[in-house]
């Protein structure tokens, strides 16, 4: 059975558990107490030198990195329902976002919302987390007008990226950002999908 490293509050774990709702697939978990620094220790070390989760484990092979993980659950098993388009131009164009989500939406976002959520508010950076507020708003406003005429990003269906932000817009509220009105609708679609609510309900 597939095995799971991962912490109940960690936003990356959150999208390989989703990816793994949505195609049914049975695993187990392995939890990894970030709080008591279970993931500096060496048995963790062992399985992930970089002390980050999530980390899949099938049997002898060990993967880390959310996308990675996700992309390779799709080819593992390609009976299961699918995420990644098999078209060459819908698979490049979701390769477009979901670079974009990483560097324009999760990563500024992640950090203001580690800050506000786990840091004392003494020991922000405000600085940095206005101009990282301010490159989500300018995500926003590009992703808006894409989104103004579609459900889903890639050929209107629910897919990889919608897992990849699935859960950073439910924790959006941390980001202090205008929320532009077709992105808004989007979200609330991705948030509702049965595979992200069935996961993120579960860490709250």
């Amino acid at each position: 059975m597939l095995e799971l490293y991962c912490h109940p509050n960690s936003t990356y774990s959150h999208r390989v558990q989703i990816a793994l709702a949505y195609k049914k697939l049975e695993y187990s978990v392995n939890h990894i107490a970030l709080e008591k620094l279970e993931n500096r220790k060496k048995p963790y070390l062992s399985v992930n030198p970089y002390a980050k989760v999530p980390v899949l484990k099938d049997e002898d092979f060990i993967l880390s990195e959310s996308t990675a993980i996700m992309r390779y659950l799709e080819e593992k098993f390609p009976e299961s329902q699918k995420l990644i388009p098999t078209d060459l131009r819908f698979r490049a164009k979701m390769n477009q976002f979901a670079n974009q989500c990483e560097t324009e939406f999760c990563f500024p976002g992640s950090f203001i919302y580690f800050a506000k959520r786990f840091i004392k508010e003494e020991k922000w950076d405000p600085v940095r987390m206005k101009e990282y507020a301010k490159k989500i708003d300018r995500h926003l406003e590009i992703f808006d007008l894409y989104l103004s005429d579609k459900e889903f990003v890639i050929q209107n269906e629910f897919g990889f990226v919608e897992v990849m932000y699935a859960p950073f817009i439910y924790n959006i509220s941390y980001m202090n950002v205008e929320i532009p009105p077709y992105f808004k609708l989007w979200m609330e679609r991705v948030l509702s999908h049965p595979a992200v609510k069935s996961t993120l309900m579960k860490q709250s």
